[in-house]
């Protein structure tokens, strides 16, 4: 016993003991029932009655909301809060219980397979069991938040005791129907729950502060979600492996699921007997860790034993049939042993507060365990699944040490920089204070504030692991269906802080390639603009706070082209398509700024976005090249048109404009870009970028590009100036032909235009001619082309029948279409954006910040680009360049300018 109380400091063995015995006692008393009632019942009858149980529970831990956490965790801290705590219970119970149960009742009553299989009067007992099941676990976890373990576990022991006691009573009588047996359940719950409310007459701790609503709500919210996820791992897989595997492989998995339930009876004790010891201060951080380290040794042995028997146990206990469970148990052992460990770290980290690394870490385990079972059940079968779950437990199990380990070291340090300022104020040291979770989690809380505390315990860090984890979760699911793979995508979007924003600026540079083209469409787009912004709701950050005016101007000038698309021109008003349209390409300019606000988040955003372009780059210069490569027959210019008219070429001018904006990031942050490996990575993207642009054989990118290292080189000493001319000069010579005559089209040299140039000068003049027919309000947005006959005229030596006319939306300059399309409203509408944003990156640049420069300079090269196209009437293209303004933030007068490391 003595060995014992070392390895676990603060908490009881006899307690643990005792715990465990009670739930061990508590399940052998309901299987016994239940094999009698199994017997006695039949097939059928003991079907039906598992189907009634089965309700209540899902329903209650459903509903419960993390109000049992709560109690715990409060309960202990005065009588006065207990007392709040039954009161709210009793009430939660009578709502909350009543009313999930109450909807299955009316859709049962609508759809009766709602309902299981279940009699409507029969569900209606079922429904009224709910609410009373709910009220015994929130006083139970009462209970053991205020240190009355050993009455809890006596109090758990009668639900099953009146249970086995009535179907005993019973069978002796004759009358054990399905019926019957669920009300000795039902009088079990009751009785139990009658008990719980004597004993909360009890008082046990001093009166004190009543317990604030907001703070109980929010804690309970928040240690919801854990325990919902965790429930659900290992009962989401039986549906999952019926649908692909069949029901042989889900008795297999059946069988060994009460051998991975019976494994979590240790830690689940030992949590219990630890939570009140942590909230009264007898474990601390060091005890919590050596409780583990035991807890894993005994789970280690509970396992190895258990692989060790079931070759033998299962085949004697269920029948040779059965063996296939043998395997199942061994795949899911590993991930169990190391949850183990895991779960007596939990309420450690809940007591104290610390649930953020318990959440991160559930809801990237459920990833990897979801996408691992849809990619192994339909091969492996329950095999399959076992291992799925063994690897998120290792999953959870792995964050919550690394997250409750960077915890617990900040902690350390933050509580030990206060005595260093201290010391030169008061030399007197303070009287010595017992430890406590509540005064070293207001030390925590006080002298830091949130957002110092997240970067502390490696917030970055996390989310990184996050990411990698979804990704590869998402690729595994992503074989098996590309649906699941954006499942799993958002749900990380959702659950990990900024994940949104970073898969964002990763997927613009992929929605310009030939394969993520089919793949990020505007409405996967839109959608994930969507998802960033619920993302920061559900963190608890809210939405950005742009300024009024620039919300006013984009939402009057959206729905001012939104109206009069629908009601001017020959369009049918209720066609759905073009408003629509609209909508989702004016989705970066309505979401965005919601989303995304100047900081580090962002920063790393755009780097990302920077090095997805660099990556594009690199295939589209390999791609190209060979092309010039294998068609050396034809003249340049006709190998340039070739290039431009592969299949799997994407946009060349929209990838040449998103080359030229990722430059402009790289080229304004080049400057504050400190250590030579980072300067020379950026400086090598920037010339990966640049000859990406004349890979792209985009004439608009050209001139995009000469305007913005132009505008750069102004912007500094003669010395750079020269520097950056002699580069451009060396590089010139050493590019490939076709790229030398695509830039001569770009110069005329003397000669007459290509097709491509009269026919978009022809446009041009077009635009200008329908602007002068309507001035005011254009033709609406998309009926360019049901106009265009009317006001088109051919001078260019080409064939006009060639031409696609119905095609023909937009001018080829953005300019002109706005003036065409919306009229001198439309363009006054976003004219005044473009002068918001350019306002904000001048600000920014002059004072000095690298992301305002970058700003100024990839507006003019997204300026430039339109002059010759529609690119930002992309939404991927425009939802680059709003993320690359919104970064741009002016640099205080009395702080230094940002260095990027």
């Amino acid at each position: 016993m003595k060995g014992l109380r070392v390895r676990l400091p603060g908490v009881s063995p006899a307690a643990i003991g005792g715990t465990l015995a009670t739930r061990l006692l508590a399940t052998a008393m309901t299987f016994a029932a239940g094999v009698i009632a199994a017997r006695a019942l039949g097939v059928h009858g003991r079907a039906s009655f598992a189907v009634m149980m089965s309700v209540p529970a899902v329903l209650s831990v459903v509903t419960v909301l993390g109000v049992d956490n709560a109690n715990a965790r409060f309960a202990g801290t005065s009588h006065t809060a207990f007392r709040q705590i039954v009161r709210w219970s009793v009430a939660f119970s009578l709502v909350a219980g009543s009313l999930l149960p109450g909807l299955w009742l009316l859709l049962g009553h609508l759809w009766p397979a709602v309902l299981l299989g279940v009699p409507f009067p029969l569900a209606v007992a079922v429904a009224t069991m709910c609410p009373v099941t709910l009220l015994t676990t929130l006083l139970g976890m009462a209970e053991i938040g205020r240190g009355r373990v050993a009455m809890y576990n006596l109090v758990s022991t009668v639900p099953a005791a009146c249970y086995l006691a009535g179907v005993c009573g019973l069978l002796a009588a004759g009358s054990l129907t399905p019926t019957s047996c669920f009300l000795s359940a039902l009088a079990g719950q009751l009785v139990c729950g009658g008990i719980l409310l004597i004993a909360a007459t009890t008082r046990v701790h001093a009166d004190g502060e009543p317990l604030s609503a907001r703070t109980f709500g929010s804690f309970a919210i928040r240690a919801y979600f854990p325990d919902l996820i965790q429930y659900g791992m290992l009962r989401l897989d039986v549906p999952l492996i019926h649908m692909f595997a069949g029901a042989t492989a889900v008795a297999a998995y059946a069988v060994a699921l009460p051998l991975a339930e019976g494994l979590l009876l240790l830690p689940t004790a030992v949590g219990l007997v630890m939570f009140p010891a942590v909230t009264s201060g007898a474990v601390d951080a060091r005890a919590t860790a050596r409780i583990a380290r035991t807890v894993f040794a005994a789970a280690a042995l509970a396992a190895a034993a258990a692989a060790a028997a079931a070759p033998v146990l299962i085949p004697a206990v269920y029948g040779q049939p059965y063996s296939g469970a043998v395997p199942v148990i061994w795949a899911m052992l590993p991930g169990l042993v190391l949850f183990s460990a895991s779960r007596s770290i939990q309420p450690y980290l809940a007591a104290v507060g610390l649930l953020r690394p318990v959440i991160v870490a559930t809801a990237i385990g459920a990833i990897v365990n979801i996408a691992l079972l849809v990619a192994l059940i339909p091969h492996y079968g329950a095999v399959g699944a076992g291992v799925a779950d063994s690897a998120g437990y290792l999953v959870v199990a792995a964050l919550v040490g690394w997250g409750a380990w960077l915890g617990v070291r900040a902690r350390r340090g933050l509580t030990a920089e206060p005595a260093i300022e201290e010391r030169s104020v008061a030399p007197a040291r303070p009287p010595a204070e017992r430890w406590s979770v509540q005064t070293a989690a207001d030390r925590w809380r006080g002298a830091y504030p949130r957002p110092a505390r997240s970067g502390l315990a490696g917030r970055a860090d996390m989310v990184a692991a996050g990411l990698l984890t979804a990704a590869g979760a998402a690729c595994l699911a992503t074989a098996y269906h590309p649906a699941a793979g954006l499942v799993v995508i958002a749900l990380a979007c959702l659950l990990i802080r900024d994940a949104g924003l970073y898969v964002l600026a990763a997927a613009i540079p992929l929605s310009q390639s030939g394969v993520g083209a089919s793949l990020i469409t505007p409405r996967v787009l839109g959608a994930l603009m969507l998802i960033c912004l619920l993302g920061r709701v559900v963190a608890g950050r809210g939405i950005a706070r742009p300024k009024l005016i620039g919300v006013l101007t984009t939402v009057g000038t959206v729905g001012y082209m939104v109206v009069a698309g629908a009601v001017l021109g020959d369009t049918d008003p209720q066609n759905a398509g073009t408003w629509q349209y609209l909508l989702l390409m004016c989705a970066p300019l309505l979401l965005l700024p919601l989303v995304a606000e100047p900081g580090r988040a962002l920063d790393r955003a755009l780097l990302l976005f920077c090095c997805g372009s660099v990556i594009l780059a690199v295939i589209e210069i390999l791609h190209v090249d060979s092309v010039f490569t294998t068609r050396t027959d034809l003249a340049p210019v006709v190998t340039a048109a070739v290039a431009m008219t592969q299949e799997a070429m994407a946009n060349h001018n929209a990838v040449g404009a998103l080359f030229v904006m990722a430059a402009a990031v790289l080229l304004g942050r080049y400057p504050a870009v400190r250590g030579r490996l980072p300067r020379l990575a950026t400086g090598a993207g920037v010339v990966v970028l640049a000859l990406g642009v004349a890979y792209s054989l985009s004439r608009a990118a050209y001139l995009a590009g000469i305007a913005v290292v132009a505008l750069y080189a102004l912007r500094r000493s003669m010395r750079g100036v020269l520097a950056l001319g002699f580069g451009a000069a060396c590089l010139v010579p050493l590019l490939p032909a076709a790229i030398a005559a695509r830039f001569g089209t770009m110069l005329g040299g003397g000669g007459a235009l290509d097709a491509d140039s009269a026919v978009r000068l022809d446009l041009w003049s077009s635009a200008l001619r329908i602007f002068e027919a309507h001035p005011a309000f254009g033709v609406g947005y998309l009926n360019f082309a049901s106009q265009l006959p009317a006001y088109y005229q051919a001078t260019g030596d080409y064939e006009v029948m060639l031409l696609q006319v119905p095609s023909l939306n937009f001018a080829h300059n953005i300019y002109l279409t706005v003036l065409s399309q919306t009229g001198l409203v439309g363009i006054v509408g976003i004219g005044s954006l473009v002068l918001f944003g350019a306002r904000r990156a001048l600000h920014a640049a002059r004072s000095g910040a690298p992301a305002g420069e970058a700003a100024l300079l990839a507006m003019v090269g997204a300026g430039v680009c339109s002059l010759f196209g529609e690119v930002l009437l992309l939404p991927p293209l425009l939802a680059g360049l709003m993320l690359i303004i919104l970064a741009a933030k002016p640099t205080p007068a009395n702080a230094q300018a940002p260095v990027v490391r």
